[in-house]
């Protein structure tokens, strides 16, 4: 997939795991399932990284012109993608900041 693609869906996957798993611990803690604690949130955003991880291994943002992989080259204030293989860069014109 290429880079702007990989960035949205890898946004998409982080705010439906964070805020999902958020919403599962606080309903459980409501339930009294789980104790409401201060360390809730922490936990749920600690359980809610693993599906990101997971999309991180298993998918990977493609250069379009040779097909190598892509890394970030620079994430401030807009996400930046060079090819390993080429250099060839892509500005995705994302913020990284919000």
């Amino acid at each position: 997939m290429n880079s702007i693609e990989y960035t949205r869906k890898l946004r998409h996957v982080a705010t439906v795991s964070w805020v999902g798993s958020l919403i599962v611990f606080l309903g459980l803690a409501w339930l009294h399932i789980l104790p409401f604690n201060e360390f809730l949130p922490f936990l749920a955003l600690l359980i809610g990284t693993i599906p990101i991880i997971i999309f991180m291994l298993l998918n990977k943002a493609i250069c379009e012109s040779c097909g190598g992989q892509m890394k970030i080259s620079s994430g401030y204030p807009r996400i930046v993608y060079r090819c390993k293989k080429c250099r060839s860069q892509v500005d995705t014109g994302i913020y990284s900041d919000f």
